[in-house]
């Protein structure tokens, strides 16, 4: 294979909406020769950041759990799919002590920077049983905001509205639409 991702996902239930969309994500990258690992929060030992402040001088984070594997996976691959649903308007607690835990990943030594290397990609997806963009409340707003302030670049966000009457499992177009993203998008 190619490049090389991960997929991290933020929802405890497996085989559904939210894993659904990272799969058809995956397959897509898949037929561009990249690599993807799946990583599952749910089935994580993770702690949620102390503000110690560690790592703003050690670069690393004080905690080791299973956090650490996937923080130090984001160092060395290319790309990422970051995919949680919308619980009360929010990521799943799960991606949020994630994404807090990436502060490590900041450098202050000389001003600020970035500890990751350049080039690094991201496809953000949310998921939501609401019906329209408002009910996915901060979801994806706030996995944008996180990876893009650390340099990676977002080259595509999958929002995915009204699972509880349509969930993907019931809708037959969406994986070939989000294949033809995937397929068609240029950053890949």
């Amino acid at each position: 294979m190619g490049e090389r991702w991960i997929a991290v996902i933020g929802s405890p239930r497996r085989g559904k909406n939210t894993e659904l969309l990272t799969d058809y994500i995956i397959r897509g990258l898949n037929e561009k020769n990249i690599d993807v690992e799946k990583y599952y929060l749910d089935s994580k030992n993770i702690a949620t950041c102390y503000g110690c402040e560690y790592c703003i001088k050690a670069g690393t984070c004080n905690i080791q759990d299973d956090i650490t594997k996937i923080i130090e996976q984001m160092k060395i691959v290319d790309g990422y799919i970051f995919a949680s649903p919308s619980y009360n308007y929010n990521m799943t607690a799960q991606m949020k002590a994630l994404l807090d835990r990436t502060f490590c990943l900041n450098d202050y030594s000389n001003g600020w920077r970035s500890r990751l290397s350049t080039n690094k990609k991201a496809i953000i997806v949310g998921t939501c049983k609401g019906k329209t963009h408002e009910f996915m409340g901060y979801t994806v707003e706030g996995i944008m905001k996180t990876l893009s302030e650390l340099g990676v670049k977002i080259i595509d966000v999958i929002e995915y509205y009204n699972t509880k009457h349509i969930p993907v499992a019931d809708n037959d177009g969406i994986r070939e639409d989000i294949l033809v993203r995937v397929r068609n998008n240029r950053e890949i």
